[in-house]
C-alpha cells in the first residue's frame, strides 16, 4: 500500500510552488524552483518498475516502500529505511495520518523536515515574499505577452492556410505543367498536319470579294499546293490504311473554291475585254494590268479548258476590232501628209517640157488632173542623197498622228510607208510577246494562228496603202527604198525573234520588186524614144565634146542604184532583181548611145561622142567605188573587229568575187578605152 502523498505510484506537485535547495553561503536556505520536490520519480524510474514487478507475495507494505525509496542513496529519516523498518515507523505513520497534518507525502514530509531543521521563519517570509514578487512578475508578463500569443497563434494559423494554399498552387502549377508538357507535344504532331490540311478563313474571304491583283494570285497557288497535299495525303491513307477523315470536306471545300476561281477569272477577262472594247482606253494599260496576274489564265487553262479557249478567241477578236479601228484613224492621217508626186517627168531622156497626170485626193478617193509637174528630175536626183540618210538611220518610232494631221512639211512617199509599217511592227510585237506571256502560247504555229486573226483587216489596209503610195508614181528610187525599208523589217524581225511577220513583209517584197521593175522598163522606153527624138539628134550635132543630160541623169541614176544594191545589211547583191535591172538599164543606155552616135557621119565626132559619153558615167562609178572604200574604212576605224565579225559571213560569200559596181566600173573602162584607142 503507498503512502497517501502519492497518486497513481507517482508523487504529484505542489499546488501554488516549487523548491530548490540553495548551495553555497545559503545552502540551509531554501528556494522555490520549477522541479519536483523529490529528487526523482519514483513512478518514472525504470528500475523502480522493474522492482515493483518483482515484489513478493508476502513482502509487508514498508518493505515494499523501502525497495521503492532505494535506501542506498535516500536520506534515511526516522529510520524508515532500515532493515526492519516496521518498528520505527509508528511515528511517520501517525504524522502523515495526524489531525492537522500539512503534508500531503511522506517524500514532502521528509523534504520539509530536513529543511525545516536549517530555516527559520524569518527566512521563509523572505522567500514567500521573493516568491510573491516572482508570481506578481509572471502575472504581470503574462499580461503582456497574451496579445502576442493570441497573435502569434493567429499567424500560425495564416500561415498553416497559407501553405495549404502555396501547396495547392504548387499542384495547380505541377498540373499545368504537365498539361502544357501535353499539349507541345500534341502541337508537335498536330501542327504539321493542320497547317497541310487547314484552309484559313482569309483565304476563302480574299477568293471570294478580293480585288484581283497580284496579292489575290497567291491564292491560286496556295489552291494548287493544298490540292497536290490532299493528294499526297490521299495515296499516304490508302498505302497505310488510315486515311484522314476530314479529307473529303477539305477537299469538297477546296473544289468549291476552285469554282470560285474560275468564275472570278472569267468576269475578270469579260471586264478587260470591255474595257478594250472602249474608244478611249489604250491596250497597253490594260495588258500591263492583266501581265501582272498571267498565273489566272494557266490556272483557268488547266481547270476548264473549253472556257480558256473561249476568252481567249473573245479576247483575239476583240484586238482584231480594236487595232482595225486605230490603224484606220492612223492611215486617216498619214494620209493628210503633203506626199511628194514624182510623175513620169524624171524617166531618163523625158522631154522637160511635158505635162504630166497628177493625182489628188486621199487614199480612200483619188482624182486626176492635168498639171505641172511637183518636181523636175534635176531636184528629183538632187534629194536622192538626203532620202538615203532616212533609209539609213536607226529611228524605230513611228510619226504620231497628231503630228500627222498637222504637219504642212512635204515627204517622199518611203515616210508614208515607214511610218504605217513601223507602227504595225511595233504593236505586232507586243501583241505577240502579251499572247505569249499572258495565254500560254508557245508554238509558232498557234502565234501565226492568233496574230493573223488579229492583224489580218490591218495586213488588208498595209496592201492597200503601198499600192496606193506607188500605184501612180514614176519614183524608182521611192519603190527601191521602200523594199530596202521592208528588207530592214525583216533583219529587225529576226532580231526581236518573231516570225509572225515574214508573211506581211515577203507580201509587200512581191507588191514593189514589180513595180520596180516596170519603172526600169519605162526608163529603157524613155531613152528608146529620146535617142530617135529629132531634138536629141539636133542637140549631138552641135557639139559632140559635151556629154548629154541625158548621160548626166543616167549616171546620177546608176550609181545611186548601185550604191543601194552593195548594202551588206540586207542582201548580197546578185541574189535580187535590183543587178539584173541595173544591168539591163545600162546594156539599154550604151545601145541607145551607139544609137545616137550612128547619125553622126564623122568618125572623130562619133567616137568622141562615145568617148566623152563613156567616160563621164566611168569617172562616176569611180568616185562612187572611192567613196565607199572610204565609208568602210572608217567604219573599221570607228566598229574594229565587231564590224569585221558581222559581216565576215557576207565578206566570205563574196570573195573572189566582183561587185556590181566594179563589174560595170570595168565595162565602162573597156569602152572608153575602145573608143580612145579607135580615135
Amino acid at each position: 500500500m503507498l503512502p497517501s502523498g502519492t497518486v497513481n505510484g507517482k508523487y504529484e506537485r505542489f499546488p501554488s510552488q516549487d523548491w530548490q535547495v540553495n548551495t553555497g553561503s545559503d545552502a540551509n536556505k531554501m528556494e522555490p524552483t520549477s522541479r519536483r520536490i523529490s529528487r526523482r520519480s519514483i513512478s518514472m524510474h525504470p528500475k523502480r518498475k522493474k522492482n515493483a514487478d518483482t515484489f513478493k507475495k508476502d513482502d509487508t507494505p514498508m518493505k515494499r516502500l523501502q525497495m521503492m525509496l532505494r535506501p542506498e542513496w535516500e536520506i534515511d529519516f526516522m529510520n524508515e529505511l532500515k532493515d526492519n523498518p516496521d518498528e520505527d515507523c509508528v511515528e511517520v505513520t501517525r504524522q502523515l495520518e495526524g489531525v492537522g497534518n500539512n503534508y500531503r507525502s511522506l517524500e514532502e514530509m521528509r523534504y520539509l523536515e530536513t529543511s525545516e531543521q536549517n530555516n527559520d521563519a524569518q527566512n521563509i517570509s523572505e522567500k514567500l515574499a521573493k516568491l510573491k514578487r516572482y508570481g506578481e512578475l509572471i502575472n504581470t508578463s503574462r499580461r503582456y505577452l497574451n496579445p502576442l500569443s493570441s497573435y502569434l497563434t493567429q499567424f500560425g494559423l495564416e500561415l498553416n492556410k497559407l501553405s495549404g494554399q502555396m501547396e495547392f498552387l504548387q499542384n495547380r502549377s505541377n498540373q499545368f505543367n504537365s498539361n502544357i508538357e501535353d499539349r507541345k507535344l500534341l502541337d508537335a504532331k498536330l501542327t504539321p498536319l493542320i497547317n497541310d490540311l487547314a484552309i484559313p478563313p482569309q483565304i476563302v474571304k480574299s477568293v471570294c470579294k478580293g480585288n484581283i491583283n497580284r496579292r489575290w494570285v497567291e491564292n491560286i497557288q496556295f489552291i494548287d499546293e493544298k490540292r497536290e497535299i490532299y493528294s499526297n495525303y490521299r495515296k499516304r491513307g490508302l498505302q497505310t490504311g488510315t486515311p484522314v477523315l476530314s479529307l473529303h470536306d477539305l477537299s469538297r471545300l477546296l473544289s468549291i473554291l476552285e469554282m470560285k476561281c474560275i468564275e472570278r477569272i472569267r468576269n475578270y477577262l469579260i471586264l478587260q475585254v470591255k474595257r478594250l472594247r472602249k474608244p478611249s482606253t489604250a491596250s497597253q494599260l490594260v495588258q500591263k494590268e492583266m501581265l501582272e496576274v498571267k498565273e489566272i489564265f494557266s490556272f483557268l487553262l488547266a481547270k476548264n479548258e473549253k472556257l480558256a479557249n473561249e476568252l481567249r478567241l473573245a479576247y483575239c477578236y476583240t484586238m482584231r476590232w480594236y487595232y482595225k479601228q486605230h490603224f484606220l484613224m492612223y492611215l486617216s492621217s498619214l494620209e493628210k501628209l503633203k506626199i511628194i508626186h514624182v510623175d513620169k517627168s524624171v524617166l531618163l531622156g523625158m522631154p522637160r517640157e511635158n505635162e504630166s497626170t497628177t493625182l489628188t485626193g486621199s487614199f480612200f478617193s483619188r482624182k486626176s488632173r492635168s498639171t505641172l509637174p511637183e518636181i523636175n528630175i534635176n531636184e528629183y536626183l538632187i534629194s536622192i542623197p538626203k532620202r538615203f540618210e532616212t533609209l539609213m538611220s536607226r529611228d524605230q518610232t513611228a510619226m504620231l498622228a497628231q503630228i500627222a494631221e498637222t504637219n504642212k512639211t512635204r515627204y517622199w512617199m518611203e515616210e508614208g510607208f515607214k511610218n504605217f509599217n513601223q507602227a504595225l511592227l511595233d504593236n505586232v510585237s507586243t501583241e505577240y510577246l502579251f499572247l505569249n506571256e499572258f495565254f500560254g502560247v508557245q508554238t509558232l504555229e498557234e502565234s501565226i494562228k492568233f496574230t493573223k486573226l488579229i492583224f489580218t483587216p490591218v495586213y488588208k489596209m498595209g496592201y492597200s496603202y503601198t499600192e496606193f503610195l506607188s500605184q501612180e508614181s514614176s519614183d524608182i528610187f521611192g519603190i527601191l527604198i521602200m523594199v530596202r525599208l521592208c528588207q530592214g523589217f525583216e533583219y529587225e524581225v529576226q532580231h526581236r525573234r518573231i516570225s509572225i511577220l515574214d508573211d506581211y513583209l515577203n507580201y509587200q517584197l512581191i507588191l514593189l520588186w514589180p513595180k520596180f521593175q516596170k519603172l526600169i522598163d519605162d526608163n529603157c522606153t524613155s531613152m528608146k524614144k529620146a535617142a530617135s527624138s529629132s531634138l536629141t539628134i539636133k542637140t549631138i550635132s552641135k557639139n559632140v565634146m559635151v556629154p548629154l543630160s541625158l548621160t548626166q541623169n543616167f549616171g546620177m541614176i546608176i550609181t545611186n542604184l548601185i550604191r543601194l544594191s552593195s548594202n551588206l545589211m540586207f542582201e548580197i547583191e546578185t541574189w535580187e532583181p535590183l543587178t539584173n535591172s541595173v544591168i539591163r538599164l545600162i546594156d539599154q543606155f550604151e545601145s541607145c548611145m551607139k544609137i545616137m552616135a550612128g547619125t553622126l557621119k564623122d568618125n572623130k565626132k562619133h567616137k568622141a561622142f562615145l568617148y566623152n559619153n563613156f567616160y563621164l558615167i566611168y569617172t562616176m562609178i569611180s568616185n562612187e567605188l572611192e567613196e565607199e572604200e572610204q565609208a568602210e574604212a572608217s567604219q573599221k576605224e570607228i566598229k574594229g573587229s565587231t564590224l569585221e565579225a558581222e559581216n565576215r559571213g557576207v565578206t566570205e560569200e563574196l570573195e573572189g568575187k566582183k561587185t556590181l559596181a566594179e563589174t560595170e566600173k570595168d565595162r565602162f573602162k573597156r569602152l572608153v578605152d575602145k573608143n580612145s584607142q579607135e580615135e
